[in-house]
């Protein structure tokens, strides 16, 4: 007889795999894209060239970036606590994942409220902030899985999470998923010593989203801007920017959060204990 709650997960992480944009950025688009779209006209093209590069800064200075965004060993009490208290591993590593996971979306609100009141100024400091966000969360749910962010190997993967879970589109998102589970695959082989490290990065490098990360930046940055265009409107634009973050950050915090449990799941596919 199978483990429930590994079933369970399991179905879960399908059931995210196949959906789309939730109801309500759906329904949100459908209302304020005429808006959105006379919004945009007050963003100049300068404006969103210096959010590409911005971005682009951000995201070449992952390797950096990951050594002081996430305290580890914080993390790995918190899973260790849970697993005392609950006494399954994964149980113990969803509950402490879903921490992460909704205190980034809670700081994303509160960070895009306060950028959004004052307008493009806001808007330049914001998105990088958001992006500093997601990044975060997406680091503290690798750990709550065991999966160390600092690696070279790992850094790759991440990219691939940050790419699914910021498109909004049914298409695009099948398709980074394909790219995510090549990198899975390759990972879960190292673990399991099919595959040496030096095969590894070579057949990452294969797979690469990290050597095409400037086109990858400027055309997410340019998206996203557009996408907040309505944070220029001051009286709505404190309420726009909270909405947006929190929206984005959980859909990456989401994507992080099906995409490392599902390795944990095929790492440990005969492992598991039977409670």
């Amino acid at each position: 007889m199978g483990n429930p709650y590994w079933e369970e997960a399991k179905e879960e992480i399908q059931k995210w795999e196949s959906s789309g944009p939730g109801f309500l950025a759906q329904v949100g688009d459908a209302i304020l894209w005429p808006v959105q779209k006379a919004a945009e006209m007050l963003i100049p093209k300068a404006v969103q060239e210096m959010v590409g590069k911005a971005l682009i800064g951000f995201l070449e200075g992952l390797s950096k970036a990951s050594a002081w965004t996430v305290s580890a060993d914080a993390v790995r009490r918190r899973v260790a606590a849970r697993r005392k208290a609950c006494h399954h591993g994964l149980k113990a590593s969803d509950e402490a994942a879903k921490h992460y996971w909704a205190w980034n979306v809670s700081y994303a609100i509160a960070e895009g409220g306060v950028t959004g009141v004052t307008g493009l100024p806001g808007l330049v400091a914001d998105i990088p902030a958001l992006f500093t966000i997601c990044l975060r969360c997406i680091q503290q749910i690798a750990h709550c899985y065991g999966y160390d962010t600092s690696e070279d190997l790992e850094r790759e993967y991440v990219m691939h999470i940050l790419r699914t879970g910021s498109t909004g589109d049914i298409k695009a998102k099948m398709e980074f998923l394909i790219g995510l589970k090549q990198v899975e695959q390759v990972l879960l082989k190292v673990t399991w010593k099919k595959m040496n490290e030096a095969l590894a990065r070579k057949e990452i490098s294969r797979l690469s989203l990290l050597a095409a990360i400037r086109q990858f930046a400027k055309t997410l940055g340019i998206q996203i801007t557009k996408r907040k265009a309505l944070q220029m409107v001051p009286a709505v634009g404190g309420l726009v920017g909270a909405s947006f973050n929190g929206t984005f950050v959980n859909d990456v915090g989401r994507a992080a959060y099906m995409s490392y449990r599902r390795r944990f799941i095929d790492e440990h596919k005969g492992k598991r204990p039977a409670h």
